[in-house]
């Protein structure tokens, strides 16, 4: 397994590969950390023991998609290579122009469908970032809102990786129909994000609430 230090250093280099979505792949991997840490810490407290059951979920579940989210960092980086591969074909002849083409297509499509894996990855952790906001420990209630931060700030980020891929695919109805997938999606990350603040708020300012 490659180590943080390691990949920073690729991730700093000039080479292009691994980029932004590798990258927030691991802001996601960071995000499922905290969650998991807060339901850890939450579990163990008599305090919150209507919950543990809900928190020991969250944590297995959390430490899966840390998991999963490891594994879609290389598949990124594979899915870019794939694409500089296929520009980098022949276009010497009409033939190979197209046979070309064909390949930057079927290149972008799969530099499109690991990014949406991450953003769903991700979107899992907001859910799970919601939860622990609303019953994780309350002196970890910053923990909780940046987990959700940071999994909606790593969707945004695969999400224009899916918008700049679109632009090499001619199949107008699949462009369509994945323009219209990212705009709800996003909708939802920010309808999650918007109770993770309120409840984040009324627990830091309890005079929110009231209000």
């Amino acid at each position: 397994m490659e180590t943080l230090d390691s990949f920073m250093e690729r991730l700093s280099s000039p080479s292009p590969a691994p980029g932004g979505g590798a990258a927030s792949a691991l802001v996601s991997i960071t995000a499922a950390s905290l969650v998991s840490m807060v339901a850890s810490l939450t579990k163990g407290k008599k305090a919150y023991a209507s919950y543990r059951e809900e928190m020991e979920g969250i944590e297995k579940r959390s430490l899966a998609v840390k998991e999963e989210l490891r594994e879609l960092m290389a598949e990124d980086e594979e899915a870019f290579n794939l694409i500089v591969k296929a520009w980098g074909m022949d276009k010497s002849t009409e033939e190979s122009a197209r046979l070309r083409k064909v390949e930057i297509e079927k290149a972008s499509k799969i530099a499109i469908m690991v990014p949406w894996k991450i953003a769903r990855a991700s979107y899992t952790i907001m859910e799970m970032a919601e939860a622990i906001t609303r019953h994780g420990i309350k002196s970890a209630i910053t923990d909780s809102a940046c987990a959700g931060i940071f999994a909606q700030s790593a969707i945004k980020g695969v999400l224009y990786n899916v918008a700049i891929n679109l632009k090499s695919v001619d199949d107008r109805e699949y462009r369509d129909t994945e323009e219209i997938k990212m705009k709800l999606f996003l909708q939802n990350t920010s309808e999650i994000l918007k109770k993770i603040d309120s409840t984040t708020a009324k627990i830091i300012n309890p005079e929110v609430g009231k209000q």
